[in-house]
């Protein structure tokens, strides 16, 4: 991935299975074995497509099984952490938060990885979404800590 250039969601997951699966010292065949073991019979080819970027989609159930088997919350895999070593940068240069690099949520829509993250993890809508409509689903139990969170651009009560 470029710099400046905006993640698009299958980008960001190939990226981040490589990162991970590498960490966890699992070969791609080790990762499309466990991924079969959890009913997704894929192949090592198939790994190696998607992180090779030659695979333009996923399936839900493939990013939530590829979560399982990397032990990864699945916000992890679809949005990138910041700041984070695939940021592309020369060699010894310091690698900073990088949380305004533009993340394509749909074709019309990109906006910062910091605010696609919270989007996803349910805290905050995106920028021009109906804050309303956004918090009316998020189960009582769950908006009472929500609201009482000090999150910059989280939700608020006015």
């Amino acid at each position: 991935m470029e710099q400046g250039e905006a993640w698009n969601p299958t980008a960001s997951v190939a990226h981040r299975v490589r990162e991970v699966r590498k960490r966890r010292g699992m070969t791609a065949q080790d990762l499309a074995d466990k991924l079969a073991e959890h009913g997704v019979p894929w192949e090592r080819s198939t790994v190696a497509k998607l992180e090779n970027g030659n695979r333009q989609n996923l399936t839900l159930t493939e990013w939530l099984a590829l979560s399982v088997v990397l032990n990864v919350a699945p916000v992890h895999l679809l949005v990138p952490p910041y700041p984070s070593p695939q940021w592309d940068r020369p060699a010894g240069e310091r690698n900073d938060p990088n949380d305004e690099a533009p993340f394509q949520v749909t074709p019309e829509l990109a906006t910062p990885l910091y605010r696609v993250r919270r989007f996803v993890r349910g805290s905050t809508p995106l920028p021009g979404g109906d804050r309303r409509g956004f918090y009316s689903e998020i189960p009582p139990q769950e908006f009472d800590p929500l609201v009482q969170e000090e999150v910059p651009d989280g939700p608020s009560l006015d």
